[in-house]
């Protein structure tokens, strides 16, 4: 009984990694394969040398969204920005 408690959990645990996969760029990919791989990804900025993607992340980073920056069809940077738990409004009344 303890075999099979132990081997479900195991195809659970690996189940839930292999779903939260995440595509990593290293800096110098080509745009071509990121545009391929990421038909939702939105263009923010576009110039004759530059451009700027943002894809949004839901899974489990609620609100979390990554900018990729290409400069003559090379990744140059990346970003990634979220809620901030630090940041806290205050409302004052009238």
């Amino acid at each position: 009984m303890f075999m099979k408690k132990l081997l479900f959990i195991g195809l659970v645990s690996l189940s839930i990694f292999t779903a939260c996969k995440t595509q990593i760029y290293a800096i110098g990919s080509s745009e071509a394969e990121f545009k391929a791989q990421n038909k939702g990804a939105d263009v923010v900025e576009q110039t004759a040398h530059s451009t700027i993607y943002r894809r949004d992340r839901t899974a489990f980073r609620s609100g979390a969204t990554t900018y990729y920056y290409f400069e003559d069809g090379k990744l140059v940077r990346t970003d990634l920005t979220g809620p901030n738990p630090n940041i806290i409004i205050q409302h004052t009344g009238n």
